[in-house]
Order: C-alpha cells, then structure tokens, then sequence
C-alpha cells in the first residue's frame, strides 16, 4: 500500500498493511533540527527602524505573505517526508501586521477574524505566535469588523486555495498532505470577543451571538471549501472544546449554539466525498457521542495529560469514530527515553489498531517535541504496526 491508501483503508475502519503514522509538524524548532534549516523569523527585524519598516511593508503584502508562510510550511512537509510519516497537516494562517501599544514589541499580528497574536521569540531563536486578545469584545465593534472587512475575507480564502493547492500539487506523490481548515467556529466565534464577554452575551444578548455564530460559520464553510479545492481526500477542522478537567463549556450548549453548524461541516465534506476528522485538545468524553451525531469520521488529539485514555475511547465508540493522535508531547516526545517511546507506540496499537480505524501520531506539536522521538516513534510503529497485530 502507499501512504494514502494506507490512511484512507484505516479511516473506513478496514486493516492497511500497517499502522499508518501522521505527523502534525509544523514548528519551526522541529523544522529545524531536521532540514536544518531556519524558519523566517521576522521578530529579529521589528525593532530596527529602517529594516522594520521594510518588513511590515512587506509582510502586509499578500504575496509575500503567502510566500513566506508557504516556504515554512513547504520545510514542515519536507521534515514529515523525511521522517517517514505517512501524511502531515496542512494550516493555512492569514494576518497582517499592525502597530499596537499593548503588545510587548508595539506590533501585533491580527487576523481576519478579529483576533490579536503576540509576537515573540522562544529560547531557540524561533518565532513564537499566540492568541493573546479579542479585537471586537462588543457588539458594535463586531459589526464594525464585519462590515470593513469583506475584502480581508476574501483575501483569507483566495490564499487558502492557492496554500493548499500549491501543497498538495508539490508534496502529494511523496506524503499525504491533511488540509487543516482552522481554527474552528467555536474558537472563530469567541476568540474575536474574548471568553467571558462571550459566555455573558450567551445569556444577555443571544439574538447577537447566534449571527456571530452564523456568520463564522458561513465564512468557515468557504474555508473547508478552499481547503478541498486541492483535492486533498482527508479534511482536518476543529475546535478545542476541553481543558485539562472537562468541556469549556456545558455540552448541552454547545450543541445549542454549534451542532447544526458541525452538521453543516461535515454535509458538505461528505458531499465532495472526503472525510472528516475534528480536532480537540482537553478531556471530551462527554463530546464523543455528540461527534458522530455530528457526521465526523474521526477525532485527533485524544490528549493523554487530559485523561484521554486510548482503551477506553475505543470501548465508547467502538468503530464509529476513527481515531487519531495519544502519543505525550509534555514528556515522551520531548525528552522520553526510545523504550518510553517504543511501549508507549505499542501500547496505542494495541488500544486502538484492532479492526483498523486507528492512526497514529502525537498528541499535538510544540517548539520543544524533539525530532530524534519523531523518528524513534515513526519506526516502531512500522517495527510493531504491521497487520495482523500480534498483540
């Protein structure tokens, strides 16, 4: 079998030849230590006047950007590639840059859904982006956003098409490239507000949170749409719906505000004839049924440090979900020792592979997951994966 019939054969809950393996490499620091090669790290040029000045012209500019980002992504598919890995996700990010006094270097990113990102630097020299507040925390300022930014929207969706395009046209005789249509309308929804003006408007102002729940997930559905425009056979979304301790938020809600937007999701990739896999960190049993009500075909993450045990996913869903991910990315991937890594490969095919419906993969991806345990993980699961499983 090659890579895509093998992660095609397991997510119809049949048997491949072996286990198949998926990478969600993506960081610059794992990049790194494997093509040796460093990522354009812009922060190293914000603070010099003229050289920064230069910069943020040029990042603004939609071509560079998508050139940019695509040449860090294309050394993330090299890396999984080079490692063995039967696919690897695929992200497509679109923001700009913008002078702003409240972040530590005056500039932030902000994106097209309204959300800030800090930029910074980690101890490895690499870029370091995160989500750090709302640009729209009430109602006025949200349909302001909404109002100023069709083309910004559109902008965000041309560039998706062509990322994923370009990916998959360079990359998919080699790899399976996973189209990752994110983030997700949940986070999409209360990113742009911040958290606790979300929960509060839920109850004061419904009428004002179900457009902006419509209107994210309009636009999300064009982005799952330029994301199959590459062809891909497997689309990735998702939503971090759990913390450490259980659901962000009551199910019961979720299933209010969000399910008939997941069940518009999953329609239209099962109307292109592809499949599903959602995207959840935190501990989401009590999502899982709610999953395949849904129409997913699979789930990824199963986080091991939220209580997300293998075995007992497994006997919750039998082979109604597909499943993806469980391998520690707080100790095993960064500094386990290659037996933790080979018992804790084993013990996930022994979990989950029976019957097929498993893929394996880390739990999730972050600066300090070490290549040499990527690579320690990738062979044993071609060492122990290989159907039939001797237990």
């Amino acid at each position: 079998m090659n890579f895509e019939e093998r992660i095609l054969t397991a997510l119809a809950h049949e048997e491949p030849d072996r286990i198949p393996v998926m990478g969600l490499i993506m960081d610059p620091s794992t990049v790194s230590q494997i093509t040796g090669k460093s990522a354009t790290n812009i922060v190293n040029y914000l603070d010099k006047p003229l050289i920064g000045s230069v910069v943020k012209h040029l990042v603004n500019t939609t071509w560079f950007w998508n050139r940019m980002y695509y040449g860090n992504f294309a050394l993330a598919m090299e890396s999984a590639i080079e490692l063995g890995f039967d696919a690897n996700w695929a992200i497509h990010a679109f923001m700009k840059l913008y002078d702003d006094p409240d972040s530590t270097l005056g500039t932030a990113m902000h994106d097209a859904y309204g959300r800030v990102w800090e930029l910074g630097t980690n101890d490895r020299g690499d870029l370091a982006v995160d989500y750090s507040r709302a640009l729209c925390p009430t109602e006025k300022e949200w349909e302001a956003w909404v109002d100023e930014k069709g083309a910004l929207f559109d902008q965000m969706i041309h560039s998706t098409t062509a990322f994923h395009k370009k990916l998959a046209a360079e990359y998919g005789d080699r790899i399976l490239p996973i189209g990752y249509a994110a983030p997700g309308i949940f986070e999409n929804s209360w990113q742009a507000i911040g958290f606790v003006n979300f929960v509060k408007l839920v109850r004061e102002n419904p009428e004002f949170i179900r457009r902006v729940v419509d209107f994210q997930t309009d636009l999300y559905l064009r982005n799952i749409e330029a994301v199959m425009e590459s062809g891909v056979e497997v689309v990735l979304g998702g939503d971090d719906l759990g913390q450490k301790t259980g659901p962000l938020m009551r199910p019961e809600l979720i299933e209010s505000l969000f399910g008939e937007s997941y069940r518009r999701v999953a329609d239209l990739v099962h109307s292109r004839g592809r499949k599903f896999i959602f995207h959840s960190c935190g501990k989401i049993y009590k999502f899982l049924e709610m999953f395949i009500d849904w129409g997913f075909d699979g789930i990824i993450t199963l986080e091991p440090t939220a209580d997300m045990e293998l075995q007992r996913v497994r006997e919750q869903v039998g082979h109604r979900l597909a499943l993806v991910g469980n391998l520690d990315v707080s100790h095993l991937l960064v500094k386990g020792t290659q037996k933790e890594v080979t018992e804790a490969v084993r013990d996930a095919i022994r979990a989950a592979g029976p019957g097929g419906g498993y893929i394996l993969s880390a739990a999730h991806s972050h600066p300090y997951v070490d290549a040499t345990r990527l690579r320690w993980m990738v062979e044993a699961a071609h060492e122990h994966g290989r159907y039939p499983l001797r237990g």
